[in-house]
């Protein structure tokens, strides 16, 4: 069962039916994303620098830029980044705001010169840099009366998949599930999937991923420039997800419907007193993820003409070493009735996992072109990632049966993307400079509508004839819908809830540098 043109948030429907296996696939598109990051010059181009140099930001963009520096150079950048989201679920809208100060790049470029005159090599230079590659910090939040089904018929449908009798012992042992007159067809919830359900989802993500580069660029006959860096990458990602849902459970003949001898429905049974009363469930989720990896990046750009610059890039993918940890919980209060101050009963599941991975990330390979005119230029990339080759590996097993599992389900869930930049600047006098970028990122997801894009304005300035001072801010967009579990449609005769998503991510960059 597959549900087209919806984004599912798997982390939602608690870890306790899940392997740490199933756990790791989302996280590992979340991983292999990166932001544009970099100077605030070329945020305000959109971060179309394939094809151009000259800018720290050569250090992780194109390499081959280095070539480009005639002194050396040093810049640091400070970022105030907030997320903003507006959840819409069963025609109820609410939302949350998430801001955070940081520094997002820093970097140092040596030059040295070896040729003064026009033939051969004029110089080969060095860069070191820092930069914040993603800002995991957000928060989604949305809420609504459902009046079609339970979370309940997702964690049965969870023990129908992956046999997790386990989580059937605690689900049946906190009066949320009893089985069908006929084993074979599983468990069925005892809370309603029909009637008005309070339903709250909140997912709080914290953490950031970094990326220090040492690269190298020259520069030959001030025609072809050629540059590479290696990287070293590490992150922590905290995710914690909580989904409340409040009705009521069945009554006796709702429950004699699936099973006419369930004890649930024998007066002198004490589970009978869990019929017809209201219920307030929690589905709480926490996984905190840590990892390191390293990369490579070789890139080149050439000049056709004075006023043309065309440039490539090829970056490897990062491989990374990955330790996870999750808690999930599931808790339980039954009430007399929606008056009731205190609950009759309750009950509560826990579940914890520690799991050790190695992720690989795609391979991306970018494209540029660059215009120079009398006082600007207008620069493109377009770059291309294969998603669906995001690999991951256990740790402690050597060719896994589980590998061609995880593969074959990257494949499935993800796609090839194309991502395009494009930017402009503009000399407004001798010592200021305008700018403007706009960028569309492809989706990722096979079966689901996402959409994303970004622009960009800046402004740079030379405070003198060594500092300089540069400021952009960055709007990024990302429409999508999500569902908050995920039930068989057809067994259930019954519609995933879907909840309408608008993201916003503001960022305000300021750039200081000076050449030396």
């Amino acid at each position: 069962m597959r549900l087209k043109k919806i984004l599912f948030t798997s982390l939602l429907v608690s870890g306790i039916g899940f392997s740490a296996y199933s756990q790791s696939l989302s996280n590992g598109l979340i991983f292999s994303q990166e932001n544009n990051g970099g100077t605030a010059r070329f945020k305000g181009l959109g971060n179309a620098k394939t094809a151009l140099g000259g800018d720290i930001s050569s250090i992780t963009g194109n390499p081959a830029g280095l070539g480009f520096f005639g002194q050396s150079d040093i810049s640091i950048t400070f970022n105030y980044d907030n997320a903003a989201n507006k959840g819409s679920y069963f025609g109820n809208s609410i939302s949350k705001n998430k801001g955070r100060f940081g520094v997002d790049h820093a970097g140092v470029v040596f030059h040295f010169p070896k040729n003064e005159g026009y033939h051969g090599w004029q110089n080969f230079n060095i860069g070191i840099g820092y930069e914040n590659t993603n800002r995991f910090s957000n928060n989604v939040r949305y809420e609504g009366i459902n009046p079609n089904n339970t979370i309940v018929s997702a964690y049965t449908d969870d023990i129908a998949q992956f046999g997790d009798q386990a989580f059937a012992s605690n689900l049946s042992g906190v009066k949320l599930i009893e089985r069908f007159a006929d084993a074979d067809q599983g468990y069925f919830p005892i809370t309603n999937e029909s009637g008005n359900k309070d339903q709250i989802s909140d997912i709080l993500t914290t953490g950031n991923s970094f990326r220090t580069s040492l690269a190298f660029g020259g520069n030959y006959n001030n025609v072809f420039y050629i540059g590479g860096n290696i990287g070293f990458t590490s992150f922590i990602h905290e995710n914690s997800a909580q989904f409340s849902e409040y009705g009521w459970t069945k009554d006796a003949a709702a429950v004699a419907v699936d099973n006419p001898s369930s004890n649930f429905i024998d007066p002198t049974h004490p589970n009978y007193e869990f019929l017809d009363v209201n219920y307030e469930m929690l589905d709480d989720y926490y996984q905190r993820s840590e990892g390191s990896g390293v990369d490579f990046k070789i890139g080149a750009i050439y000049k056709p003409a004075v006023d043309w610059n065309i440039g490539a890039t090829i970056t490897s993918p990062t491989w990374y070493t990955i330790d996870q940890y999750t808690e999930s919980y599931i808790g339980v209060d039954y009430y007399d009735d929606d008056n009731a101050q205190d609950p009759f009963d309750y009950g509560e599941t826990e579940f914890t996992d520690d799991f050790s991975y190695r992720l690989i990330t795609p391979w991306k390979f970018g494209l540029g072109v660059s215009k120079f005119f009398g006082r600007g230029l207008v620069s493109a990339d377009a770059e291309y990632v294969n998603y669906a080759s995001i690999k991951i590996r256990d740790i402690g097993r050597v060719n896994s049966s589980d590998d061609a599992l995880w593969d074959q389900d990257f494949k499935d869930a993800y796609q090839g993307v194309v991502n395009l930049r494009l930017g402009g600047e503009y000399l407004i006098t001798n010592a200021i400079s305008g700018r403007v970028g706009i960028n569309y990122f492809g989706n990722p997801y096979k079966n689901a509508d996402n959409t994303q894009y970004s622009g960009s304005l800046g402004l740079g300035t030379k405070l003198t004839n060594t500092l300089y001072l540069d400021l952009a801010v960055v709007h990024f967009v990302n429409d999508y819908k999500v569902s908050p579990y995920v039930i068989n449609e057809e067994f259930w005769g019954s519609a995933n809830p879907v909840a309408d998503i608008k993201h916003q991510r503001t960022n305000v960059v300021l750039t200081l540098g000076a050449k030396f």
